[in-house]
C-alpha cells in the first residue's frame, strides 16, 4: 500500500531537503539558478520552503493563466493567502478583445498597492499575458491613493469630493469596484485595491471605524485600522510602467519556461485586435514588447525551471520527483498500489 502523507508532512520533508538550504545560500551569490526534477505540486512545496528559508519577495511566472491558478491555489493551501498574491490579466478573455474584468483589475491594483511601501516578504504569481500588460507607475499610484486611518481627523464631504475627482461613481448602494455611497455618517466605498468594499463610519470630522462588509448581506466583516482607496487606472490611459518597475531590487523571479513565455509575449503583440472602436466599453491594452519584457526580467536573480535552457546557469539544483500515476477509475490498480 502507498504511504499516506499529510500535506504538512510533505512540506516538512521539502523544508529538510538539502537543495533548499543550497538554494537559500546560492541566492546571495549567483544570478541564475537552474532547478530541475520538480513535478506537479512539488514546485509549490519548493517555493514555500525557499520562502521560509530566504524570506523576501518572489515573483513566479507560469506559462499560462490556468497553470498559474493551480500554482497559486497550491501555495495558499500551504501558507494561506496573506503572503501570496495573484497578478492576472486585466481582461476577461484576452487583451485583443478589449473587455476589462473588474475583479482582475482589483487583484492587479492590490498587488501594486502592497508593493508601494515595504510589504515584507511576498510571493506573487503571474503569467505572460498579465505581465505584458502595462500598469500605472508607482508615482501615479501614490498620487491617486487615498489613505484613511481610524481616529484620523478628516471631513467626510472632503473624502466624497476626492472620490469624485478620482472617478468614483456615486450610487445608492455599492455593488462593484469604483463606486461609493453615503448614508448619514457612513461612507461605503469599493476600492480597486481590495476584494471587499469598505464601510467608513464618521463621528463628526473623525474616522470612527473602518470595516470591510459583505455585498450580499451588507453585514460588516473585518475591522481595519487603515485602508488605501485606489481608483481604476485602465480606462484613464497613461499606463506606461510594468509590474517589474514596482518590484524590490532584491526580488527573485522564478520562470517556468523562458522561451515559451517570451514567445507568448511576442504573439500577444502580434494578435489582431477584435475591438469595435465605437464601443466605449472596450479598452485597448498597452503591452510590453518581447524585448522590453526580457530586459525587465534580466536584472533580477532568477530560478529557472526550464527543461532546456539557452543560457548556462550559474548553479544547478536537481530534484527527483514524479507525477502521481493516472488510474483512470481502475480501483483495483489503486488498491494494489
Amino acid at each position: 500500500m502507498v504511504e499516506t502523507i499529510e500535506i504538512t508532512q510533505l512540506q516538512q520533508r521539502m523544508d529538510l531537503h538539502p537543495n533548499i538550504a543550497a538554494a537559500g545560500s546560492l541566492l546571495d551569490k549567483v544570478h541564475l539558478i537552474s532547478v530541475s526534477g520538480l513535478q506537479g505540486s512539488s514546485r509549490a512545496l519548493f517555493a514555500v520552503s525557499l520562502f521560509h528559508r530566504a524570506p523576501q519577495t518572489y515573483l513566479y511566472i507560469l506559462n499560462d493563466a490556468e497553470t498559474a491558478g493551480y500554482f497559486y491555489h497550491d501555495l495558499t493551501q500551504l501558507i494561506g493567502s496573506h503572503e501570496v498574491l495573484f497578478f492576472p490579466s486585466a481582461y476577461k478573455r484576452a487583451a485583443r478583445y478589449g473587455q476589462l474584468d473588474a475583479a482582475n483589475e482589483v487583484l492587479r491594483t492590490e498587488t501594486l498597492s502592497r508593493l508601494q511601501d515595504d510589504p515584507g516578504p511576498l510571493i506573487i504569481v503571474s503569467y505572460p499575458d498579465a505581465l505584458a500588460e502595462k500598469t500605472v507607475s508607482r508615482d501615479q499610484l501614490a498620487e491617486k491613493t487615498l489613505k484613511l486611518s481610524a481616529g484620523e481627523q478628516v471631513d467626510a464631504s472632503f473624502v466624497s469630493e476626492l472620490l469624485d475627482s478620482y472617478g468614483f461613481q456615486y450610487v445608492d448602494y455599492v455593488y462593484e469596484p469604483g463606486q461609493y455611497a453615503v448614508r448619514g455618517s457612513i461612507l461605503d466605498v469599493f476600492s480597486f485595491s481590495g476584494e471587499l468594499p469598505y464601510r467608513i463610519d464618521f463621528f463628526g470630522d473623525e474616522v470612527e471605524t473602518i470595516r470591510t462588509f459583505d455585498l450580499e448581506t451588507q453585514l460588516s466583516k473585518e475591522k481595519l485600522n487603515e485602508v488605501r482607496i485606489v481608483p481604476e487606472f485602465s480606462r484613464s490611459g497613461g499606463l506606461h510602467a510594468s509590474l517589474f518597475d514596482s518590484l524590490p531590487g532584491r526580488c527573485v523571479i522564478g520562470v517556468e519556461d523562458m522561451r515559451w513565455i517570451a514567445s507568448r509575449v511576442e504573439s500577444l503583440n502580434q494578435d489582431e485586435l477584435h475591438i469595435d472602436p465605437k464601443d466605449v466599453e472596450f479598452v485597448k491594452a498597452d503591452l510590453l514588447t518581447r524585448e522590453e519584457f526580457l530586459s525587465h526580467i534580466a536584472p533580477f536573480r532568477q530560478l529557472r525551471f526550464d527543461v532546456t535552457m539557452q543560457e548556462t546557469p550559474d548553479a544547478t539544483l536537481r530534484f527527483q520527483t514524479s507525477l502521481q500515476p493516472l488510474y483512470h477509475k481502475n480501483f483495483d490498480l489503486l488498491s494494489e498500489s
